[in-house]
């Protein structure tokens, strides 16, 4: 069981070599896929207030077309006043044509109103697409540089576990897949005893299970935090 426990300790060595490397490749994507997230963001934002806009612009449109057909109606009126035969008439005439301009004065305040919300829009909207744009070239420089990065990292990551493969194939299969499932969910799963405490909880180990360590007939992990053990006198000879 020596020969298996020190090649476990040179591979967990060889692992925790490369974690920080193995940390940053995991995290360069999920930078990206945040600056993706934003970036589309600002599109449906973008299209958004585009829509918004053509809307006012038809709806200008159709006050436009409403206050000239009201326009032509109070021109009808005025000459059904001039024409009038009777009072009746010339008063039916009158409320005809204050109809008319108090909806022409409406159509006018509401065609106001669009306009300026129309430049107020406009404006909005340039600056968005000067947001988006930017935000475009950001991501893009981003996938570039971290292309590059991750490149580099896994250059990196492929020399400091050269070998790795060797080195596992001398472990059980079994402790292996402990191993691993230790290394899942603890930072540094396999310790090293020096002085019959574990390094990584800071807990004293019993006499008899430091005696054990050195024995290494077996493997042990630490009663406290569950970390593999392995005693440093297998690594000295």
């Amino acid at each position: 069981m020596r020969e298996e426990l020190v090649a476990l300790a040179k591979l967990a060595e060889m692992d925790d070599s490369a974690r920080d490397i193995d940390a940053e490749l995991k995290t360069i994507p999920q930078e990206l896929e945040e600056l993706r997230a934003s970036v589309q963001m600002l599109e449906n934002m973008l299209a958004q207030e585009r829509q918004q806009l053509v809307e006012a612009e038809q709806l200008k449109a159709q006050q436009g077309a409403e206050l000239k057909e009201r326009g032509e109606g109070l021109q009808r009126a005025r000459k059904k006043v001039a024409q009038a035969a009777n009072m009746r008439e010339a008063s039916a005439a009158e409320r005809e044509v204050e109809a008319n301009r108090r909806a022409i004065k409406e159509r006018e305040e509401e065609l106001s109103r669009i306009g300026d919300t129309i430049e107020a829009k406009t404006a909005s909207l340039a600056e968005r697409e000067k947001d988006f744009e930017e935000a475009k070239g950001v991501l893009q420089t981003q996938e570039e540089s971290s292309k590059a990065r991750v490149a580099e990292l896994e250059e990196q990551r492929g020399k400091l576990l050269d070998g790795r493969e060797d080195l596992a194939a001398k472990v059980p299969k079994n402790v292996v897949k402990r191993y691993e499932r230790l290394r899942g969910g603890l930072t540094n799963a396999v310790i090293i005893i020096k002085d019959g405490t574990c390094s990584a909880c800071r807990m004293a180990l019993p006499p008899q299970l430091t005696i054990e360590l050195q024995r290494a007939n077996e493997l042990h992990q630490c009663p406290h935090c569950r970390r593999i053990i392995i005693h440093k006198t297998l690594l000295e000879d």
